[in-house]
């Protein structure tokens, strides 16, 4: 057993190799972004803890770091040890010194404390944002159309944001949707959805490279929309939204709400997992929380509140309290 890890300069020199491979097995090209943002986080850690070479133990320690100095959660922890260790059975298959040592398969998955119960924003928050936003211009129109989108589908960003004008099908009213790890998805859209595509499509022409350009959502300067300004032009318009249920809300709570509130409507859960595109209906368990609303009936729908409303109160004082004289 090496005692000494791989070291620093293993670690770096095939991480070239690595991402080249990853491209050669056709990996999506975000998944590959990621993982080397994920393996240039670890050699930071490296560098700033000046540490020549690593082991098992590195890692944990790496972990509380991400947890401790970066405040990271516990998804971005397991995704960021996840390449890591992808990467490290890639050097045992390049014979590198050290890594067959690393016990990736033993290190624990990072886990979340208990929060409470898991809130999203109400139908009529989800009318209150769509509604404020301008459409009286091309921009306005285009985040209206995008946000609505992923609130009526149950889109990720990410997804909404690849879809191509060839992925709509307006005569026979369906939509391909390319989710994660390259699993394509056909839905069907509503009337309302059609009219909005298309009212979006008419305005869309007005866009720098509208024609050249697949991506259905472009920026100003006619590039496909990215990430980013989309979350960032969201952000911007709840901004304006005070007193909203959620502390921080996202372009993907969008998606949290369309799941919630399809349970609100009794949606079959299968059904919405094909929906959502997720792989596992544990993953679909995950996003569905009844509302307020929905809780509300419940409660008052129950045979409890019955029982209640027979009960007779005396409101002068149905228990008395003895009074007592104390020396």
């Amino acid at each position: 057993m090496s005692k000494k890890g791989v070291s620093a300069n293993d670690y770096i020199r095939f991480i070239e190799d690595y991402i080249y491979l990853l491209l050669f097995t056709q990996h999506q090209p975000s998944s590959v972004t990621a993982a080397r943002k994920d393996l240039s986080m670890f050699l930071r850690y490296l560098v700033e803890h000046d540490i020549a070479s690593f082991r098992s133990t590195t890692i944990l320690d790496y972990m509380a770091w991400l947890r401790i100095e970066r405040k990271n959660c516990s998804g971005s922890i397991n995704r960021k040890i996840s390449s890591l260790k992808m990467y490290i059975r890639h050097l045992c298959l390049r014979d590198v010194e050290g890594a067959a040592e690393i016990a990736v398969d033993d290190i624990m998955r990072a886990r979340d404390p208990y929060s409470g119960p898991i809130q999203v924003l109400e139908f009529d928050e989800i009318i209150t944002i769509l509604k404020s936003i301008n459409t009286d211009t091309v921009i306005g129109l285009r985040n209206v159309t995008l946000f609505s989108l992923m609130y009526a589908l149950g889109l990720r960003l990410g997804e909404a944001l690849s879809i191509r004008q060839k992925d709509i099908d307006l005569k026979k009213e369906l939509l391909t949707i390319h989710g994660k790890g390259r699993k394509n998805r056909i839905i069907p859209i509503t009337k309302p959805i059609k009219k909005l595509l298309l009212d979006w499509l008419v305005a869309r022409k007005a866009l720098l490279n509208a024609e050249k350009e697949q991506a259905l959502f472009l920026s100003k300067k006619g590039k496909p929309l990215s990430s980013r300004m989309a979350q960032q032009t969201f952000k911007e318009i709840c901004s304006h939204h005070k007193g909203l249920s959620l502390k921080k809300v996202t372009p993907h709570s969008l998606r949290h709400a369309f799941a919630s509130h399809a349970v609100d409507g009794n949606a079959d859960l299968l059904v919405l997992k094909t929906v959502m595109g997720h792989a596992s209906i544990k993953t679909t368990e995950i996003y569905i929380h009844p509302s307020i609303v929905t809780l509300r009936k419940a409660i008052s729908d129950h045979v409890a509140s019955d029982i209640l409303n027979e009960l007779k109160v005396n409101r002068k004082g149905v228990f008395r309290i003895q009074k007592r004289k104390f020396a």
